[in-house]
């Protein structure tokens, strides 16, 4: 298996494992819970240690920042200018492999030639369009507290992942893309050549799924209710003179009256969609997916338990990240 596949796969296979065993040991899990208003439920009671270990949670925009430019450059290297330029992609790539070596690229045409051009160029742009959206609601419509924090493993993992998650949606297709034969890409495919069942399955389930989990962050948005606090005056203050604490109230309306992390669910989904756009025969692809599910089903197992903590019998009974499932 060539070193950058590898390398790929157990990247996703490491922080699953990680953030599972985290789950389950009592320290550890408190670790977790370094995450916006998670941090009421940590069950010890010295907490300096969470301001040295964490940063601010709106940071979270930076996972979205990141994996823009490094997507944008992949598109604009690989697909419009068809790897005719060394930029900071074919540079990265060749950190990882080298292609000047005939038994290497028989090796490279065997794990680098199994995703076809169209599902690499489309799963390229699908990830574009998330990471612009996700970034577009992270600016101008989420509503963090300015004291929400986030543990700083956390957001290291955020900002690797989207730099992972741009490569890995097109890395078993990279010999078709001529990333190590700049011979074998030369013209854009024809539209029809889109017109496949997994293609256009694919772009219905991923509108659909963006579309609720948008709707989802607003209805979290909304619910945000913000408090003025007035800072105390001095000689040396900002412009600014008011932070912000905000007051949780229980998501309702959409998915929310029957999943308690339905903007989870929608991730899930988002990222299934990748699945059926490689027909199921990816197993790069998967790693993402199960990274997806287990990450975000013990976020959403914490967040049902804060929900039952903090609203008591107030609390509805839904379903608690998949339906039918948990």
């Amino acid at each position: 298996m060539p070193l950058l596949l590898f390398l790929i796969r157990f990247y996703y296979i490491l922080i699953t494992i990680i953030i599972f065993i985290f789950s389950l040991i009592g320290y550890l899990r408190n670790l977790i819970k370094v995450y916006g208003k998670l941090e009421d439920t940590i069950s010890i009671s010295n907490k300096t240690w969470i301001n040295l270990l964490s940063v601010p949670k709106y940071y979270f925009k930076y996972f979205y920042i990141t994996g823009f430019l490094w997507i944008t450059s992949i598109i604009i290297e690989v697909i419009l200018l068809k790897n005719n330029f060394n930029g900071i992609f074919s540079i990265f790539i060749h950190l990882f492999e080298n292609d000047d070596n005939n038994d290497d690229k028989e090796i490279y045409k065997e794990y680098y030639g199994k995703q076809s051009l169209e599902d690499c160029i489309l799963a390229l742009f699908m990830m574009e369009i998330q990471v612009i959206r996700r970034a577009f609601e992270c600016f101008f419509i989420e509503k963090p507290s300015l004291n929400s924090k986030m543990l700083i493993t956390h957001h290291i993992i955020g900002i690797t992942y989207y730099i992972a998650t741009g490569l890995a949606v097109i890395i078993e297709g990279l010999w078709n893309l001529g990333v190590f034969n700049k011979g074998q890409f030369t013209f854009f495919p024809s539209f029809s050549n889109f017109l496949k069942w997994n293609t256009i399955g694919a772009v219905i389930f991923f509108i659909y799924a963006s579309y609720h989990q948008h709707v989802l962050h607003r209805r979290l948005a909304s619910l945000r209710q913000t408090t003025p606090t007035p800072k105390p005056t001095t000689a040396t203050a900002t412009t600014s003179t008011l932070t912000k604490s905000s007051i949780y109230l229980i998501p309702k309306g959409d998915w929310f009256d029957y999943i308690s992390s339905a903007h989870y669910f929608a991730e899930i989904l988002i990222y299934f969609s990748f699945v059926i756009l490689t027909k199921g025969m990816n197993l790069t692809i998967w790693l993402i997916l199960i990274w997806t599910i287990i990450g975000l089903g013990i976020m959403a197992r914490e967040n049902e338990f804060w929900g039952r903590e903090r609203f008591g019998e107030k609390w509805p009974k839904r379903w608690i990240i998949i339906p039918f499932v948990h």
